[in-house]
């Protein structure tokens, strides 16, 4: 089973995303309200250790964009549910989410099926080492949010003028 967390990381989950990201978060103190985390860790049998399976966050460098990280090794980690809960509580404050995104990572793919769109190009943003390609979502193109239409649609009928045949 998987728990999550939205808590402010704790050591071991943020060396779980430097280790993952390759780049240091050891030092960033996410206990900030610019920071929105969420842990997922491995529920074990003897409930002793709980290992780390994926982390995402969201910094708010900007009040209307949130920066978006993710490192996942259980693709438990990223339930549905959860991902409608973050970019919900997200969208409740920014207009916009930004990711970069290493320009040689397999990750672009995994980030536009979420709704990212490609935006541009950025030489050595990541760390000042790696360039990266710039994605951006707004709540109309993230995945999460969309509902599908319940129930059966109805064919819109111009000269429809406000009664039905039935009611005349």
């Amino acid at each position: 089973m998987i728990r999550h967390s939205f808590a402010p990381f704790e050591p071991d989950a943020a060396h779980y995303l430097s280790e993952r990201t390759g780049i240091d978060y050891t030092r960033t103190n996410f206990d900030t309200p610019h920071w929105l985390c969420v842990t997922a860790r491995k529920q074990l049998p003897d409930q002793t250790y709980q290992p780390v399976v994926g982390v995402c966050c969201f910094e708010f460098r900007l009040w209307f964009d949130a920066y978006f990280t993710i490192a996942i090794d259980d693709r438990r980690a990223v339930s549905r549910r959860v991902m409608r809960a973050m970019f919900t509580a997200v969208f409740s404050q920014a207009k916009r989410i930004t990711t970069e995104q290493p320009a040689d990572s397999r990750l672009q793919s995994l980030a536009k099926r979420m709704g990212f769109q490609m935006e541009g190009y950025k030489r050595l943003a990541v760390e000042g080492r790696w360039d990266a390609f710039q994605l951006g979502m707004t709540a109309d193109t993230c995945r999460y949010l969309q509902r599908a239409p319940r129930g059966p649609q109805e064919a819109h009928n111009e000269d429809y003028d406000g009664q039905h045949p039935e009611a005349s």
